[in-house]
């Protein structure tokens, strides 16, 4: 491990402070075109398209936390939430008993397929149309190169052998 901090450059510290400044700015978009046309929430949104997309409309709750990138007590809160709302039923698993099966509801879907047309339109106007599609594939590739960092990469104070 380095003890020397890698500082950032100038043209580093502006790209980094523009990729945060973006994202807040997207998810906010995102977030309240959802709330204005199906009064979904951003992960509500998320947690129906993960389960409308899974064999049977169902997973279990640790298999959509890991897909989600969730920690199980976020996962769990959030299920609970929508559980409430009709959104979602939380069943034991038929395979075990102990594990918990999340499932889609009709009513979940419905507001999912509500939802769809407004949230693709809104993602296409705030982010495909100020992209040239020739841009993609480099964007993709480093998106890709972030996501598949380990642990290890990204905590030094983790060993490999953790």
């Amino acid at each position: 491990m380095t003890t020397e901090p890698r500082w950032l450059s100038e043209e580093e510290q502006v790209f980094w402070r523009c990729l945060l400044a973006a994202h807040r700015k997207l998810q906010r978009i995102v977030e309240d075109s959802l709330e204005a046309s199906s009064s979904l929430s951003s992960p509500e949104y998320a947690v129906l398209v993960s389960l409308s997309e899974a064999e049977g409309r169902s997973l279990r709750l640790r298999e959509l936390g890991a897909y989600l990138n969730w920690d199980r007590s976020r996962t769990s809160h959030q299920i609970t939430r929508m559980a409430r709302r009709g959104l979602v039923t939380k069943e034991k698993s038929p395979s075990d008993g102990r594990g918990v099966l999340v499932c889609l509801t009709d009513t979940g879907f419905e507001r999912l397929q509500r939802a769809v047309p407004d949230h693709v339109e809104t993602v296409r106007r705030v982010v495909f149309d100020h992209l040239d599609p020739e841009d993609i594939p480099a964007i993709r590739r480093f998106f890709d190169s972030v996501l598949a960092l380990d642990e290890a990469v990204v905590d030094p104070k983790i060993s490999v052998g953790d």
